[in-house]
């Protein structure tokens, strides 16, 4: 590994692989280099979303696989596909900043909009995001537009550099959206998920309706893999990434929070309404009928349990994602098979 990402010392490394080796001897996990890396980033702590997800795993009753393992190295520690769009935003950057350097050097009445275009130029620069970047494009294609109807050269320009701009503005939303979701059940995934709920949160004070949070996972879904295979059980998370996509609506987030476990984010939705939201969606599962695709074969019928919350006006969202989690696990103790809301102990 190269010093800048692990600029510790002796003694601090010593200390993280001490909690490593600890996590992976009581999970009776393999002594492998990836067992060592997730433990080992988990006991240094800068990653959060790698944290949560192994805590979660931790908070479970089953033992911890080094399937599960496996997965979570693939996510958090394989491929970014975000470094793509990084890299294409650039490019996106470098046709715009070329862009505006001919229209200031044409002489087709563009000197009053010279100090514009230069601004444009300078934040284009510092630009840090697809939708800044985006947002300045736009800018710079209005700002020229009366612009170049009197030269045809530097309409032509302009048209070529905006086709690349469309090209690479969908292969940018491509690969954001790629990388925002779940490849397994193509709901959001925990990037996705944040990144949409950022949004919403953002403007959290400027709006007084309810918003509710649902946690749910399946019911001893360890024991279900170990019976029928990880195929089929992949194959039980698509049905479920459905059934959810089925059942929200409008500014409705769902996602896959991390292995079996999933979470919906409703605004507009008091706590009563995602409490029958989420009978609804507990109901619809316990009386799915599934059969093993290639032989026929019946499948043990498969529940889920989910805790409600309702976020409060002075809360963040990890507060109440929290308590649906309290919730949740209050209903795994209940017998599974059931929805719990914050407030209530037995539904």
């Amino acid at each position: 590994m190269e010093n800048g990402k692990y600029p510790e010392s002796i003694a601090k490394s010593k200390e993280y692989l001490g909690t490593a080796l600890e996590k992976i001897t009581k999970a009776q996990l393999p002594y492998n280099p990836i067992s060592y890396l997730m433990w080992y980033e988990y006991a240094k702590g800068e990653d959060e979303q790698l944290k949560r997800s192994l805590e979660l795993l931790l908070k479970q009753n089953n033992p911890i696989d080094f399937d599960q393992i496996t997965r979570l190295h693939k996510k958090h520690m394989g491929a970014n596909k975000l470094e793509l769009a990084e890299q294409t935003s650039r490019e996106l950057q470098n046709i715009l900043t070329e862009m505006v350097t001919q229209l200031s050097a044409s002489s087709s009445g563009i000197e009053n909009r010279g100090n514009t275009l230069n601004t444009y130029a300078d934040e284009l620069n510092k630009a840090a995001s697809l939708d800044i970047i985006t947002k300045i494009a736009k800018n710079i294609i209005t700002e020229t537009k009366s612009v170049v109807q009197s030269s045809k050269a530097l309409k032509n320009q302009l048209d070529s550099a905006q086709s690349k701009i469309n090209v690479l503005t969908q292969e940018l939303e491509g690969v954001k959206k790629t990388a925002q979701t779940d490849s397994l059940t193509t709901l959001l995934n925990r990037h996705g998920f944040d990144e949409n709920m950022a949004k919403i949160m953002e403007g959290k004070d400027n709006f007084h309706e309810p918003l509710s949070v649902i946690m749910l996972d399946i019911d001893h879904f360890k024991k279900f893999n170990d019976q029928y295979g990880h195929l089929v059980g992949d194959n039980v998370l698509k049905m479920l990434g459905k059934h959810l996509k089925n059942h929200i609506k409008g500014q409705d987030i769902a996602a896959r929070f991390g292995g079996e476990e999933f979470i919906l984010v409703l605004p507009k939705t008091p706590i009563k309404g995602a409490y029958l939201l989420a009978q609804q969606i507990r109901l619809g599962v316990a009386d799915m009928k599934l059969k093993i695709k290639d032989t026929g074969e019946p499948i043990d019928q498969i529940t889920i349990s989910l805790g409600v919350a309702l976020l409060k006006s002075d809360e963040s969202l990890d507060a109440a994602i929290k308590r649906a989690d309290d919730a949740l696990y209050r209903a795994k103790n209940q017998g599974r098979n059931r929805a719990v809301t914050e407030s209530e102990d037995d539904n």
